[in-house]
Parts: C-alpha cells; structure tokens; sequence
C-alpha cells in the first residue's frame, strides 16, 4: 500500500509540521474553557469537575488522526479530523473532543461528545 500524502508529506509528518496535536489540544482547552464560563453549573455537571482541575489533572490522549472528505459543508471539504479523548484524574473516560483542520492547518470547526 503506498503512503497518502498531504501537502507532499507523509500523514504523519504533516500532522508534525502542523503541530496538529498541539493545536488540538489548545482549540480543546479554549472550548472548555468558553463552555466553564458560559455555563459552569452544565460543564460540571457533564465533566465532572471545574475547568481548573480538567486543566491541571485531566488527562488527554490522542485518539483518531483522519483525512477526510466532509459533507457538513454546502461544498463537501478535504480536511483532517483529530480526536482526543479526556480522561479524568482517575483515568476514567469523560468525553471526546475532536477538532477540524483544513488542509493549511487551520482549525475550521470542532465538537465535543
């Protein structure tokens, strides 16, 4: 099988250049930071902690690295799916978070399940 490229990178070395687990994890910690500051009653509720203590004690993984081609566009887009998940401070699974990049690197869209 030979390997897909991106840019004229192998996938792995695109997501290095783009520092797409880097990037991910900031767009992360900034959606759970916004969603602590608009609603933090649901935010514990859902995380089972205050966004200081996800920040300091959570863990977060990488999960899933994808190209994709992405129909939730009026024009379908190429583009890279990364996922994390978010373990609490005992290990145990609370949520996923993916983020969507285009091809340049630039996180267009992401969502938290």
């Amino acid at each position: 099988m030979s390997e897909m490229l991106l840019n004229g990178l192998p996938f792995d070395d695109y997501l290095e250049k783009y520092e797409i687990f880097e990037k991910t994890k900031q767009c992360m910690m900034r959606y759970l930071k916004n969603w602590y500051d608009d609603n933090p009653e649901d935010f514990q509720k859902e995380i089972r902690a205050d966004y200081r203590t996800v920040a300091k004690t959570y863990q977060f993984k990488r999960k899933i690295a994808a190209f994709e081609k992405n129909y939730m566009y009026d024009t379908p887009l190429l583009c890279i799916a990364f996922s994390m998940d978010i373990n609490d401070d005992e290990g145990d699974f609370v949520a996923i978070y993916t983020a969507i990049f285009d091809l340049d690197g630039n996180c267009i869209d992401d969502l938290l399940r």
